[in-house]
């Protein structure tokens, strides 16, 4: 068994403590949509959480009523004054066209971009309550640019993008210097994207960057941030959550405070929970519509009141368990082993409510909470019986590194010409590519891999397999479990091959999902497991869903 206590925990971080001391839990925000429907009850459940920080929009079209002549005269154009009476702020997130400007469409036209501009500066002067723009929302993806943009290169959106940030920042500054310039506004973290505005000196136009993370799972947020700031125009750029949520109500709660502990540990400065309200997307609301707080909302408030602004340790005691210690108690995750709080140590679920018992079981989705009022939060956690996971040490290689040194398993691409390891590759530097970070081959772009699922490549006689391989530091048994999930557009599935020193322990042609569960493997010191997954006569469709983990037997 281990004991952890907050002043070991101090100690363990060594060197790195004075940075980690450095960080705190972002402030909290929630994504309004009062400028396309304002409800005073809404409002009012809102500032009653309570919400202090919105993300909203007040429309172009609405209120430029003609050159130049602008009016805000409905509540969908001036609710702004209402968030500012009550002592809260918002982000104004500017984005769309106007009928009068280039048809309405994502704005090209010299004229067009500087009435873009002017609109988000006489908004901004408009009302104090506005401490922040938001330029462009998700500009990297299909759904809302619109014109000529649409189905132009990621170049050109990258050089439309820039002129619309420039247009904004330099008219905004000029009127409200004090407010901060959001830019980015892009859907996941597309390192190869980003790379685009950066060359553009687009970073000289933000006070911060604009990130909605969705396809980064919560745990590789922190990894792919720092990826993120491998850029050196990013390198120090402060980081706005300006979107993440969950389409599952049950598990809302639990995506918000593991989501939260890894942003304040990723050094976000500012997070957005999408969304306020139902929008008829499925995303978890705060507020339902019959104006009471969800399960989300009750997350958001207990998080908001213990957490919000606090200075944050990271208390990760190894690469399969997260967690965050604040002043105001210890969120912890992982894979699953037992935990047992100390004396005078409460244990609470999400949404703060107290759970029963004195024995708890870690999860890798559910946090526990520690609270223990003015004392210390100690804890004690059962032996980790893990020794490496696909998903939880998946590696982001630096520049001149590779995969074949990362911890527990090492990752190859096979070919008959031998194993190459993988490096890190740009999110989104091509059509057709992740928009995060992943790892796959300089040479062959057809193949890669992700935390969560793979593609090999080419088929036949010329396979591009994707292995991974442990090395048994010492003599041991050890289990394997795991699976494997081909989708239905596969061509023909995949080969799956499991090995030790080369010899073939078991091999599956995978068409549907396989569960792995291989049970007392022995392996001797310096012996190689491998699970290798190569397409079969085609790679077409094979982009394979897996996870893969080892435990010592027993």
């Amino acid at each position: 068994m281990r004991i952890f206590t907050a002043a070991t925990l101090m100690i363990g971080l060594g060197a790195g403590a004075g940075h980690a001391l450095d960080l705190k839990g972002p402030a909290l925000a929630a994504a309004s949509n009062f400028g396309q429907g304002f409800e005073v009850g809404m409002m009012s459940a809102a500032l009653d959480l309570p919400v202090r920080d919105f993300r909203d929009a007040v429309y172009w079209r609405e209120v430029e009523q003609g050159p130049g002549r602008f009016v805000f005269d409905t509540p969908r154009t001036m609710f702004p004054d209402l968030v500012g009476a009550r002592g809260a702020r918002m982000s104004l997130t500017v984005n769309n066209g106007h009928p009068a400007h280039d048809g309405g469409t994502t704005p090209l036209s010299p004229e067009a971009v500087r009435a873009f501009g002017h609109h988000a500066a006489q908004t901004a002067l408009r009302f104090p309550a506005i401490r922040a723009v938001e330029v462009g929302n998700e500009f990297n993806s299909a759904n809302f640019v619109t014109g000529p943009l649409e189905d132009d290169t990621l170049d050109a959106r990258a050089r439309a993008y820039a002129a619309l940030l420039h247009a904004v920042a330099q008219q905004v500054r000029a009127v409200r210097p004090g407010v901060r310039i959001v830019g980015g506004g892009v859907h996941s973290i597309p390192t190869g994207y980003l790379s685009r505005l950066t060359a553009l000196g687009a970073a000289a136009d933000m006070d911060a960057i604009a990130l909605h993370p969705y396809s980064t799972p919560i745990e590789h947020l922190a990894r792919q941030i720092a990826v993120m700031r491998r850029d050196p125009a990013l390198a120090g750029m402060p980081v706005e959550i300006t979107e993440f949520g969950s389409q599952d109500p049950d598990a809302a709660p639990d995506v918000l405070v593991r989501a939260y502990c890894q942003m304040a540990l990723s050094g976000v400065s500012r997070a957005v929970w999408y969304a306020l309200n139902t929008r008829g997307d499925d995303y978890a609301p705060l507020v339902g519509p019959d104006l009471e707080l969800t399960a989300a909302g009750r997350a958001y408030r207990f998080v908001q009141s213990e957490f919000a602004g606090q200075p944050v340790e990271d208390i990760a005691p190894d690469p399969f368990t997260y967690g965050c210690r604040f002043p105001g108690g210890v969120i912890l995750w992982g894979m699953p082993r037992a935990l047992e709080p100390g004396e005078g140590v409460t244990a609470r679920d999400a949404t703060g409510k107290v759970l029963e018992g004195r024995s708890f079981r870690l999860g890798e989705t559910a946090p526990l909470i520690l609270t223990a009022g003015s004392g210390a939060v100690d804890y004690t956690l059962g032996p980790q019986e893990v020794l490496a996971d696909s998903f939880h040490q998946f590696p982001y290689p630096e520049a001149g590194a590779d995969s074949a040194d990362a911890a527990g398993f090492a990752r190859f691409a096979v070919s008959p010409r031998g194993r190459a390891p993988f490096v890190t590759m740009p999110g989104q530097d091509r059509p057709g590519m992740p928009w995060t970070p992943y790892l796959g081959l300089s040479s062959d772009r057809s193949v890669r891999l992700l935390p969560e699922s793979l593609l090999p490549g080419g088929g036949g006689t010329h396979q591009v397999g994707v292995e991974h391989v442990y090395v048994a530091p010492e003599a041991m048994e050890v289990d394997l479990t795991g699976w494997i999930d081909p989708p239905e557009r596969s061509a023909d599935g995949v080969v799956v091959t499991l090995a030790l020193d080369g010899e073939e322990v078991g091999r599956w042609t995978v068409t549907d999902r396989l569960e792995l569960d291989e049970a007392g493997l022995a392996l001797p010191a310096g012996a190689e497991l491998s699970i290798r997954v190569a397409p079969g006569e085609t790679s077409t469709g094979d982009v394979t869903g897996y996870r893969f983990t080892l435990r010592r037997a027993g």
